[in-house]
């Protein structure tokens, strides 16, 4: 016996999005979005080289502890020049270090490293926040904003900051110094890559005896 055809289905609908679709970021606001992400990754960087100081030998720990300077004169200058990028200005120090916290609970290890294989691991997460940190500051020393945020007016539609004309301006993030202060950044992040990597490898390299 012959089935009776069944009747067609009317298509499936799905609900219309209530929220609603946001552009991509670009220009200004998607440097903040960038240099925030950055600042935040930067403490985790702190709080894992003091893991690293703690872990090395004497003689090592010596050329790990003049990096703190280093960090924190990063971490200032991310700061200002998102301050002067973004009107929500820039994260808390309270709420960065408490991101830092959680963060670095990933990390199988404590305050005090002494398993070999943990201090290598340390050294490593260390290595791999580093090549990020120096890979910002070229990319930020070869866009737009190493002629300082005068130039994201221009592109955003606003006026142009006649600010930087100041006679401080060329030692501070914004003026025309700050190509070269970026520059800077991204060779001191690479001489900290290089010694993190040998370190990495001696370290490593011991381990696997």
């Amino acid at each position: 016996m012959p089935r009776t055809p069944r009747s067609a289905q009317p298509p499936v609908r799905f609900p219309d999005p209530w929220l609603p679709v946001l552009a991509p970021a670009r220009g200004p606001s998607a440097v903040a979005m960038y240099l925030r992400a950055h600042l935040y990754g930067a403490a985790v960087g702190r709080s894992v080289l003091d893991r690293c100081i703690s872990a090395v030998d004497p003689e090592d720990r010596v050329r790990l502890v003049p990096l703190r300077a280093e960090f924190e004169e990063e971490i200032d200058t991310a700061s200002r020049l998102l301050a002067a990028l973004s009107p929500l200005g820039t994260p808390g120090r309270r709420l960065v270090r408490l991101s830092a916290a959680v963060t670095l609970t990933a990390l199988p290890v404590g305050p005090v490293v002494r398993d070999p294989l943990a201090r290598l691991a340390v050294l490593e997460a260390l290595r791999t926040l580093v090549v990020a940190k120096r890979s910002m500051w070229e990319l930020l020393a070869a866009s737009w904003v190493a002629d300082g945020p005068a130039s994201a007016a221009g592109r955003s539609g606003g006026e142009p900051d006649d600010s930087s004309d100041d006679d401080d301006s060329d030692d501070e993030p914004g003026g025309p110094g700050t190509g070269r202060l970026l520059l800077g950044l991204a060779d001191q992040a690479r001489s900290q890559e290089d010694l993190l990597e040998r370190l990495r490898r001696t370290y490593g390299l011991a381990v696997f005896e």
